[in-house]
């Protein structure tokens, strides 16, 4: 008797504990998809998990994600005359805040998700519809563009840019929220945007998606390249390096690691030492390596105010 009434008492100060209200996080599901891992964010597809303000209102949809899975409709209904008392004309909008294993984002490459938008109107402003990032004031806010309406599209973000925008977001993702500026929009507007199949994905291997010389042509003497670098992978596999390579024609001129980070980045390659000659050069990470190896050219010219 004593032991219920302690429980009682507990409950009347304090609530139920958490265990005992509400649904335990689901485990996460994990597929693969060619050499890409996918995280699926299931919940944020979940209508009860979103909290809808003014003339937000948030819905099971009745379309099928082509990845499968619930989707959220997200339905907006423009009115310049009300809203908050100081923002008749305002940011309707729905927030969500992800629990557990959903916040840890940093060892993923990209977040990916399917967005269809239909509307009242001929056509959508620029800025459409605002995916933002962080707590009461976000960190990050990028705006979706729809250049057709009522047909899916694949929105990918990649996660080092987002992380790049506060040390907060490194931390975790405390919150995302969907917001319509109603200063895009008409008085009277319909709009209903249906998002689905949330997930992270990241490269099973460390690899390089995109590779650039900022200046393909330089003149001989000069101390450093400068690489246009996307780095994707296990934050373990990328911090081995980046195997690099600079020849011209049979001749190596330099074989190194680079050591990279993670994501979109330019990286100053000094080369002060190496004393290239005029002539065509080819610059290749992961050389050898059928599925991974990327190259690009680079000229290197006669300094013009060299004496002859």
């Amino acid at each position: 008797m004593g032991r219920c009434r302690r429980f009682l008492f507990a409950v009347m100060a304090f609530g139920l504990p958490t265990c005992l209200v509400g649904h335990a996080q689901a485990p996460a599901r994990t597929t693969e998809e060619g050499k890409n891992e996918v995280l699926w964010l299931d919940r944020l597809c979940e209508v009860e998990y979103w909290h809808p303000v003014e003339e937000c209102r948030t819905r099971v949809s009745a379309l099928e994600c082509p990845w499968g899975g619930k989707v959220l409709q997200l339905h907006f209904e423009v009115d310049h005359h009300s809203g908050e008392k100081k923002y008749p004309v305002g940011w309707p909008r729905a927030h969500l805040n992800p629990l557990g294993w959903e916040r840890n984002w940093l060892a993923w490459d990209r977040i990916e998700f399917m967005v269809r938008a239909q509307t009242s109107r001929e056509a959508l402003p620029k800025a459409a519809l605002t995916f933002e990032f962080g707590d009461t004031r976000p960190v990050y806010n990028p705006s979706l563009e729809f250049a057709e309406l009522d047909k899916w599209t694949v929105v990918s973000m990649p996660v080092a840019e987002i992380m790049a925008k506060s040390p907060i977001l490194k931390g975790g993702i405390s919150r995302l929220r969907w917001v319509v500026s109603e200063s895009s929009y008409k008085h009277g507007d319909v709009l209903d945007f249906h998002v689905g199949g949330f997930r992270l994905v990241r490269s099973l291997v460390c690899e390089i998606t995109e590779l650039s010389a900022a200046t393909p042509v330089i003149y001989a003497g000069q101390p450093f390249i400068t690489l246009g670098i996307t780095v994707v992978g296990p934050p373990a596999d990328v911090k081995r390096g980046v195997p690099f390579t600079i020849r011209s024609g049979e001749r190596v001129a330099r074989h190194e690691m680079l050591p990279l980070g993670r994501g979109k980045q330019l990286y100053e390659c000094d080369i002060s030492e190496l004393a290239l000659v005029p002539g065509d050069y080819e610059l290749v990470v992961f050389e050898g390596d059928e599925g991974r190896a990327r190259s690009v050219s680079l000229r290197v010219v006669e300094e013009p105010w060299k004496q002859k």
